[in-house]
């Protein structure tokens, strides 16, 4: 009957308007990464909780590796993931008692976020140093810095000249802050030495094209057992 299927439109459009829309961009930035992870970074910026948790899945499927979204995590088993923020390195007297502290309690996954105050002259100073200190001693290796600020390509590059030299070439860097699929090209076009992309905003809001506009139409009745068409 007609007015049952009415009564769902409007539900079935919400859901795979926006979950198309979402996993159509990620994909988009997916491919623009070339085979480098990406990791869907949007909730706090999502529109609702919805858009936030419906928007990780919808990015899994468009093709990211991981979420930083927790519930999406528990609701549909995806991959979740995440570093430290800013307010951890603030917390403490100075960034290196930060990153030691860090190190300490995840030894084994000792990810950076090296942009709080100056990327070049303390964040990966101090990193390196906790490297050394704290991991090296222990037999365990970093898994990553992080840079959510500044020319991702000028900093990519003078981190991995410098991690290298220090003895970390499989310390990987991450990048994020306001990233999309043209943003990501440019940036690897310039030679920047990304392994991994935290991309937000712009991913779980769509933000270049935030509508799309799926449909749903009737397109024939039966009338005494006989389709009769109605589409346009």
């Amino acid at each position: 009957p007609v007015v049952q299927a009415q009564f769902i439109e409007t539900m079935i459009l919400l859901t795979i308007n926006h979950q198309t829309l979402i996993a159509t961009k990620a994909n988009r930035i997916c491919r623009a990464a070339a085979g480098r992870t990406v990791m869907e970074f949007g909730s706090r910026r999502a529109q609702g909780y919805d858009g936030a948790i419906y928007g990780a899945r919808a990015s899994i499927i468009g093709g990211c590796d991981s979420t930083a979204c927790t519930i999406a995590d528990k609701y549909f088993d995806v991959p979740a993931v995440g570093t430290m923020a800013h307010s951890w390195v603030q917390l403490f007297d100075t960034e290196f008692e930060a990153f030691k502290a860090w190190a300490e309690v995840y030894p084994d996954n000792c990810s950076l976020l090296i942009d709080t105050y100056n990327v070049l002259k303390s964040g990966l100073p101090n990193a390196i140093k906790v490297f050394d200190e704290v991991l090296k001693p222990i037999g365990k290796r970093p898994k990553g810095v992080r840079i959510d600020s500044g020319d991702i390509t000028y900093l990519t590059k003078k981190c991995r000249k410098l991690l290298d030299s220090a003895g970390y070439p499989d310390c990987k860097i991450i990048v994020s802050n306001s990233l999309d699929e043209d943003i990501i090209r440019d940036v690897l076009n310039q030679g920047a030495c990304i392994d991994s992309f935290g991309v937000g905003e712009r991913l779980i809001t769509a933000k270049s094209e935030p509508v799309f506009g799926g449909v749903y139409k009737l397109v024939a009745v039966e009338n005494n057992d006989k389709i009769i068409p109605k589409i346009k």
